[in-house]
């Protein structure tokens, strides 16, 4: 968009075409996408309706917020921080800077959690979601339930107190009075008993933190991603620290990375967890790990 005839008109059509090319040129992962969803958040239309309004000319105003996202964005800047908002299990989730992006493989540990929940008797259920960041597990789950027979309260922790903030305006969005907020490094401020854990913790390992693309890199905090040797930090605290906090039938759903199973799997022996199922990603890769107390 830096072409110097000062009366260039610029529709939304050729915004998106010249938008599309030039992320693909800085290298930007599904270039069309971003340009569309940047385009839509400014001009508050569909994906579709953007295409409804293909010749309307943009105003100067509208033409100089699209510059500036743009610019951002080929920097390689998260686009769910330029839109402020992302999608997760069907819903819309606000996420600021600070906080860790909800990732699509965060929907398998949702889908194990309300496939236990819908196939068990429990009436009453109350969750402990441990380093809760947006608050995308405890909302997916209550939006799966709240229209059915089953009373679901959650307890969520967050050593951030960034996330702790951003988790509670998803909260408020969709009207969720179900919910405790704990800043608390994982169990350490907790003192109740639950029938379900869940975490995505944090497992990125500390050798393959320079491999990481610099999207993810550069701009989400390094403490919601960085778990130490072979990424295991927090699974440790986590299975040594549990039982006293769970229920003699409790299960507990952790996200895990593609290569953490058989680690998890011995952390989780010694410290007298039973693995009973390991689900995949959509990539047929190791995702979340299904566990209860041995007897």
């Amino acid at each position: 968009m830096s072409d110097n005839k000062k009366n260039k008109v610029w529709t939304i059509k050729k915004v998106l075409f010249w938008t599309s090319d030039y992320f693909k040129k800085h290298n930007i992962d599904s270039p069309k996408f971003n340009a569309e969803m940047i385009m839509s958040k400014i001009l508050n239309l569909s994906r579709v309706k953007l295409y409804l309004h293909y010749d309307e000319v943009l105003p100067a105003k509208k033409l100089a917020q699209i510059k500036k996202f743009i610019k951002k964005r080929a920097d390689h800047y998260p686009l769910q921080y330029l839109l402020g908002e992302t999608e997760f299990y069907g819903h819309k989730i606000y996420v600021n800077e600070g906080v860790l992006i909800p990732r699509p493989e965060t929907e398998v540990l949702v889908d194990a959690v309300v496939t236990y929940l819908k196939n068990s008797d429990k009436k009453n259920c109350n969750i402990l979601d441990l380093g809760t960041g947006t608050g995308v597990i405890p909302i997916s789950i209550h939006k799966y339930f709240e229209d059915k027979d089953c009373d679901i309260n959650f307890t969520v922790t967050d050593v951030l107190s960034a996330s702790l903030k951003n988790a509670e305006r998803n909260f408020q969005k969709y009207d969720m009075n179900n919910v405790k907020l704990i800043e608390s490094d994982l169990l350490e401020k907790v003192d109740a008993i639950f029938d379900i854990i869940t975490s995505n913790p944090p497992y990125i390992a500390e050798e393959d933190w320079d491999d990481l693309p610099l999207v993810i890199k550069d701009h989400e905090p390094k403490q919601a991603l960085l778990a130490g040797e072979r990424g295991l930090k927090y699974y440790k605290s986590i299975l040594s620290k549990s039982r006293d906090y769970l229920k003699d039938d409790a299960r507990v759903f952790l996200e895990i990375g593609a290569e953490q199973a058989e680690y998890v799997m011995q952390l989780a022996d010694k410290h007298s967890f039973e693995v009973l199922g390991i689900n995949k990603d959509f990539n047929d890769r190791d995702r979340v790990m299904i566990l209860k107390m041995k007897e």
